[in-house]
């Protein structure tokens, strides 16, 4: 695949190393952010540090999963361009489908012996173009988000909590359901997740270790994914 050197030359790790590198800064600012607001709410360090240690532990099953999955698009697309790609984005069955419309538009299929340089090129073009819808949403709509929050409590300050909470139990059942309607290792791995967490949880609660509750999201999702895949 000869378009391969084009994508896996020293051009494109310049030109993917510069959003990544703007990428992290921004993590690094909303770091520093976080933690500076956290104090000014009378919040120690402690805590802080705890919610912190949390995500951390929390986010090593998702990027396992990305870094397998990462593997998929570097052969089709080349090392740089599915670095940052899945650095922004994270996922790797929309970033596929994305390089296969641009393989389909200059007339040929991603992998195909005929996926060249236009190929790639189109392929690049659809998968970063594609996104800036969201981005458009989230700058202007994202404002309103609260007033519209607020508006649905009704003005019941007490109710925004379990309002936002039954948001997110709303979200997460919704991308549940198809993990467990599609049967066989993607229901499997479901029902072990959730009996991993629950389980954590419980043993964190009688043992009274908070750490445990930390890390329960994280190996509850590396135990699924790794009982998924064998079954």
């Amino acid at each position: 695949m000869a378009y391969l050197s084009v994508a896996n030359s020293a051009g494109m790790w310049v030109a993917c190393i510069l959003p990544v590198g703007v990428l992290m800064a921004m993590c690094v600012i909303f770091f520093r952010k976080a933690m500076t607001s956290g104090r000014e709410m009378g919040m120690s360090r402690a805590t802080l540090m705890v919610g912190f240690n949390s995500a951390l532990i929390s986010s090593i099953g998702p990027s396992l999963a990305i870094v397998i999955g990462m593997l998929a698009l570097v052969v089709n697309m080349g090392a740089p361009f599915a670095w940052l790609r899945l650095s922004y984005i994270g996922s790797i069955m929309y970033e596929l489908m994305m390089a296969e419309f641009g393989a389909q538009a200059v007339g040929t299929t991603l992998g195909a012996a005929n996926y060249g340089q236009l190929a790639f090129a189109s392929g690049v073009w659809c998968e970063t173009v594609s996104c800036v819808g969201w981005l458009v949403v989230s700058a202007t709509a994202t404002p309103s988000l609260e007033t519209l929050r607020k508006k649905l409590a009704g003005g019941n300050i007490a109710f925004l909590p379990i309002l936002t909470s039954a948001c997110m139990l709303g979200a997460f059942s919704y991308l549940s359901a198809s993990k467990i309607l599609a049967g066989h290792g993607s229901t499997v791995a479901w029902i072990v997740g959730a009996a991993c967490m629950t389980g954590l949880l419980l043993i964190s609660r009688k043992l009274k270790k908070t750490w445990i509750a930390e890390c329960s999201l994280g190996v509850a999702m590396l135990i699924a994914m790794c009982v998924g895949a064998l079954v």
